[in-house]
């Protein structure tokens, strides 16, 4: 198991290049597969608009064990790689298939179960609850694809290879191009399905990509295929994974959780608002899009080299990609801040949806930079083998420190919508500064 790239010795910026480049480049088209999907919804009606918002933080929870599950193997992995123990490499990389197939059927039987009740509770009904279930049922059904290659992804970003997902990520969004429009309206032999069809286009180009996925990962002989016993569960690595893979799965969760709360105080404000806060979402997600591949290489390097005992290659990883994420988003945030309004015009004209949209958007950037060194340092924590700071920053920032605030800004005091975008961007700035004193504590203790 020794066919992976040594990242304990060269250039750093030429590793963070070759690492980075090709996952910025393939998240970019992520993003605009996300974008895709938000247009063609709009393209339905605003009330499908609206459910595709109220719908995504249900998706997260896909999204959540898939990218946890993948963050914990990634982390164990890389650290075996750089310490030469090729046997917990193999061990890790063979359980975390066999972990990740156990909870793709859990998650699968428990979010057919809880997505309608959710979408009661932020107040859905009526054709706004019907297109809401219509698109995440396909999402679960298909979850499976979204976590098995998540896996796949994270035994080849530790072994030093972000191209192959890049690629897959690409060639996923050109078909969604064709397989949105089609699927939604019908056509060749397909019946029209209207908002549903674009969740089954997903889950058909998810299905894909993990395929090929793993064909990569068996192909370069990073996982056996010949030994079935190493897929019986170990309930010891199981544990092993899932103490590095919960932190990371909450971290992304509680986004899930933000996004019930926000969707619950800005339902207050009717659905213009919750179609106004989909489109913001999803151009936020265009401004951080070159700084995406950061992630990636900071769990290759910081992983390798902290499992090598090469804490210094870890100081300068994170000097040079905090410097490369902070300047580049800094360029990304003003030119979103500059063309807000014609930003939202790409997802509706309705003039309310953008007015909010817009006002948003120009309390965000200003602090945009935050998000990139709070995601860099969890990345970097995550590497070191030490999530649970992840966890409590999780908490911290999306229930504990804002529900209270907005209950009394929103509810008691009934303030304009303007607070909730204040109030939201103040505690991204307490936090970062939190995370980042604690990230730099960690290092200094490893330092000495």
């Amino acid at each position: 198991m020794k066919n992976s790239k040594d990242l304990t010795s060269g250039s750093i910026p030429r590793h963070v290049r070759d690492l980075a480049l090709p996952a910025s480049v393939g998240l970019f088209f992520q993003t605009m597969y996300n974008v895709v999907d938000t247009y063609y919804a709009g393209d339905i009606s605003e009330t499908a608009l609206a459910a595709v918002g109220l719908s995504f933080p249900v998706f997260l929870l896909v999204i959540a064990a898939s990218s946890g599950l993948s963050r914990g193997a990634s982390g164990l992995i890389s650290n075996a790689i750089g310490a030469r123990k090729y046997e917990d490499q193999q061990r890790f990389t063979t359980q975390s298939v066999s972990l990740a197939n156990c909870l793709s059927m859990v998650l699968t039987f428990v979010g057919l179960m809880i997505a309608s009740p959710i979408f009661q509770f932020l107040g859905a009904e009526g054709e706004f609850l019907e297109m809401a279930n219509a698109y995440i049922t396909p999402i679960f059904l298909g979850a499976s694809f979204f976590i098995v290659g998540g896996v796949c992804n994270a035994i080849l970003t530790s072994s030093g290879d972000t191209k192959t997902f890049g690629s897959v990520l690409v060639v996923g969004f050109f078909l969604n191009l064709v397989f949105d429009p089609w699927f939604k309206d019908g056509g060749w032999g397909l019946p029209a399905m209207g908002v549903a069809g674009i969740a089954w286009a997903t889950v058909l180009i998810q299905f894909l990509g993990s395929s090929f996925l793993m064909w990569s990962v068996i192909r370069r002989g990073l996982l056996k295929v010949n030994d079935f016993r190493a897929y019986v569960p170990d309930l010891k690595t199981w544990w092993e994974i899932t103490v590095q893979a919960l932190p990371a799965t909450f971290n992304i969760f509680s986004i899930a959780i933000g996004f019930f709360a926000i969707n619950w105080f800005l339902k207050r404000y009717g659905v213009d608002a919750v179609a106004a806060y989909t489109a913001t979402t999803r151009i936020e997600q265009i401004a951080l899009m070159p700084t995406f591949g950061l992630y990636a290489a900071i769990m290759a390097l910081v992983g390798q080299n902290n499992g090598a005992g090469k804490i210094s290659r870890v100081r300068e990883t994170m000097w040079f990609c905090n410097w490369v994420g902070v300047t580049v988003n800094l360029v990304m945030a003003g030119l979103m801040f500059l063309f807000s309004r014609e930003l939202m015009g790409i997802f509706t004209d309705d003039q309310e949806v953008i007015e909010y949209g817009v006002t948003c958007l120009n309390v965000i950037a200003p602090i945009h930079w935050s998000y990139i060194l709070t995601a860099t340092h969890i990345a970097m924590l995550q590497a070191l083998k030490r999530p649970s700071y992840g966890f409590f920053e999780a908490i911290a920032r999306k229930i504990i420190i804002p529900l209270p605030i907005l209950w009394v800004l929103v509810v008691w005091l009934g303030k304009d919508i303007e607070w909730i975008w204040y109030c939201n961007a103040a505690i991204n700035v307490l936090m970062t500064a939190v995370t980042v004193l604690y990230a730099r504590k960690v290092l200094n203790e490893l330092s000495a």
